[in-house]
């Protein structure tokens, strides 16, 4: 099974010290290990990057997204055909945020039926499973 991994866990697992970190760093040494199948998008690699560019962390940045771009190469690309599926989701789940839609899409588009995400608003898309970090490889997803 082919997951998809959301901005989160990416950052979580490199970050300060946090609830998800070790789950999340976890997640991410298994897919350096071969042992999770996983992908991410180039939307997310623009999330790490405008995130610690914001919080005037370059050097964090560069870091971060070369780590990304080598450990998911490579990452799905956003096209034209992957962002006409954006307007019917942002009508049918309007209290996502446009960056959550594009993974959406994503996952839609690449027919991947599982996202690893803290994030709980996923749960309402139907398009979509969400697996939490935590529960992640434990059987409890």
């Amino acid at each position: 099974m082919t997951v998809f991994i959301d901005t989160a866990v990416i950052m979580y697992a490199a970050g300060r010290e946090h609830p998800l970190r070790e789950s999340c760093a976890r997640i991410i040494a298994g897919i350096g290990a071969g042992t999770i199948d996983a992908v991410t998008s180039a939307e997310v690699i623009q999330e790490i990057l405008h995130r610690q560019l914001a919080v005037r962390q370059p050097d964090v940045a560069y870091a971060q997204a070369l780590d990304s771009l080598d450990l998911f190469a490579p990452v799905i690309p956003i096209t034209h055909a992957l962002m006409r599926r954006v307007p019917d989701l942002a009508r049918r789940y309007p209290s996502l945020s446009a960056r959550d839609l594009i993974h959406v899409a994503t996952c839609s588009h690449e027919g991947i039926a599982d996202i690893v995400s803290p994030d709980r608003g996923f749960d309402r898309v139907a398009e979509v499973r969400r697996i939490d970090p935590t529960a992640f490889g434990t059987g409890a997803a």
